[in-house]
């Protein structure tokens, strides 16, 4: 467990199946591969981000409270927000808003952008996502976004391509965003 709550192992239907697992479901050659299917009807994953992040974020008193709430709401799985402008929607304010609370408090002292930031949340929930038998544009049509997306996003922010990052990438990218992205959000400007 890493200092921000996020845990390095994953749930147990979040690991790879065993190869002899893996055959039980094998469909006959003479049927239709029912894996996609199978994958798809398969228990929702774990969160990417740790329940106690979005609580974190609405207690940090340097934020405005516009911005506190907004980067709570990008925290929940659930609303599946992909960029700025949804972010602000979701928040009850224009993007531009959020952006100026953002230059403010965060981006005075980082280049850290929000919508860097937004990029990070939907990489560690492709990352989460991600099993040996599950390829990475079924992840991202998951998430919402098109492979290329996803592509671009890990290049971007890791340097490394999808099929570079390794099976344990979201454990590795947790690390990476607890250490050197969360602190620029959460750690107050000094001065």
């Amino acid at each position: 467990m890493l200092a921000y709550g996020f845990s390095t192992s994953r749930p147990a239907q979040q690991r790879p199946l065993a190869p002899a697992a893996r055959t039980l479901h094998a469909a006959p050659s003479i049927a239709p591969d029912p894996g996609r299917a199978f994958r798809r009807a398969a228990p929702a994953p774990a969160p990417a981000l740790p329940a106690t992040l979005a609580a974190t974020f609405r207690r940090s008193a340097h934020l405005p409270p516009r911005l506190r709430e907004a980067l709570a709401l990008a925290c929940d799985d659930r609303r599946a927000i992909r960029t700025v402008e949804k972010l602000a929607a979701a928040a009850g304010c224009d993007r531009r808003t959020l952006w100026t609370h953002w230059k403010q408090s965060v981006g005075r002292n980082s280049r850290l952008r929000l919508q860097d930031f937004l990029h990070w949340v939907l990489l560690l929930r492709a990352a989460q996502r991600k099993t040996a038998s599950r390829p990475w544009s079924e992840v991202a049509e998951e998430i919402g976004i098109h492979p290329h997306t996803l592509g671009r996003l890990a290049r971007q922010l890791t340097g490394s391509s999808l099929r570079e990052l390794s099976p344990r990438a979201h454990v590795t990218l947790a690390q990476t965003f607890e250490t050197r992205i969360l602190p620029q959000v959460l750690d107050p400007p000094a001065g």
